[in-house]
């Protein structure tokens, strides 16, 4: 590859990571651009989370350790890196060099080269690249060189991600404490006034039917701010957190939701855990924002290799048709079912949504890889 094809391939790169796709995919763009720079047999995508180095995203081997293994700053060579914030080119016998460290269980051990690169956005460290030969591999500087360049391209990607994802913790946080908080405060004004305070008793009415306004509009804070950011933690698995939201959006919202689960789900890769939560929740959100529908069923199941999630109201018809107009000005602006198509897409995945008669219904398909459906 000449400069020329240098300078397009980096193009290539801006280009892809400019359309903001989610944290899943850009990971995947960075492992793709990442081995057709150096032909490698392996490639890990480590980001800092806090003050750890958390593998997200592998191109072979053993995917069953994605989300799983972590390394603290300064550990192994993969840690002097975010450490010291440079590139390490190891052209063999990489155990034997004095910054190694061995993990039990790691791929990288068995590795003869090694090249690792910090990922960078404005002079803070967002992780690590690592690519892995079998065989002895001269890293050259042109190799580094690109690497580096796709890791700060990565670096800002990464972080905008994060800032969406905290713009909408603050957003659900603002919404329940600030507009919640003067909610309640003019409920508890309105409740002060005394029912027979005013000699036409239209007033008291309209008083009444202001403390019933309020209190709708407090239960729709409270289930927006709830929809908008759910607790999903990485600990609790699929099912755990599957089942706590359910029950959380039953109690705030109003709707009866029937979930069809399996009594136990290995776990999955925490992208693909991810992913489906991710549905689970817009879909919810939908119906209570858009269907009259205040029943919800959910099926999720693991066969054959996949995992199938659908998810179905039973809205009416007309409602329907007004939530697919106001969801087609969601995916325009790059959220919503969209949002749910790319990150499904991003997985090899299919996503489909129709017309139930009465009602809509989601439902996605997400193949798991060989590797970890044997191991599990």
């Amino acid at each position: 590859m000449d400069g020329d094809l240098d300078i397009d391939f980096l193009h290539e790169i801006a280009s892809r990571m400019s359309l903001a796709p989610p944290l899943h995919e850009v990971l995947r763009e960075v492992m793709r651009f990442a081995a057709a720079v150096v032909q490698c047999d392996s490639c890990f995508v480590y980001v800092l989370e806090k003050d750890e180095l958390v593998l997200r995203a592998s191109k072979n081997p053993h995917p069953e350790i994605i989300d799983r293994l972590k390394l603290k700053i300064g550990e192994g060579i993969t840690g002097w890196v975010a450490e010291h914030r440079e590139p390490v080119a190891v052209a063999l016998n990489a155990m034997k060099d004095p910054r190694f460290k061995f993990f039990n269980d790691l791929p990288e051990d068995h590795f003869e080269s090694f090249l690792s690169v910090p990922i960078m956005c404005r002079g803070r460290l967002v992780g690590v690249i690592n690519l892995q030969n079998r065989k002895p591999h001269n890293y050259n500087k042109r190799e580094i060189t690109l690497i580096s360049t796709v890791g700060a391209l990565a670096g800002a990607e990464i972080e905008m991600a994060r800032l969406q994802d905290e713009e909408r913790r603050r957003i659900g946080r603002e919404v329940h404490d600030s507009l919640g908080q003067e909610l309640t405060a003019a409920k508890l004004y309105l409740k002060r006034i005394p029912e027979h305070s005013f000699a036409d008793a239209q007033w008291s009415g309209f008083v009444k039917e202001a403390v019933g306004a309020v209190d709708r509009a407090l239960q729709q804070v409270r289930s927006l701010s709830y929809l908008l950011h759910p607790p999903f933690a990485e600990d609790m698995g699929l099912l755990t957190a599957v089942r706590y939201y359910i029950e959380g959006v039953t109690q705030r919202t109003g709707i009866q939701v029937k979930a069809t689960l399996p009594k136990e789900l290995q776990r999955l890769p925490f992208e693909m855990e991810a992913a489906i939560f991710r549905v689970v929740q817009e879909s919810l959100t939908n119906i209570y924002r858009h269907s009259t529908s205040k029943a919800a069923e959910i099926e999720l199941e693991r066969k054959d290799g996949t995992v199938r999630v659908k998810i179905r109201d039973y809205g009416e018809k007309s409602t329907a048709e007004k939530a697919g107009a106001e969801r087609v000005g969601v995916e325009r602006a790059g959220v919503g079912i969209s949002g749910m198509r790319e990150r499904v897409h991003g997985l090899g995945g299919v996503f489909k949504m129709y017309d139930a008669r009465p009602g809509m219904v989601v439902e996605v398909e997400l193949p798991i890889a060989p590797a970890a459906t044997k191991s599990a």
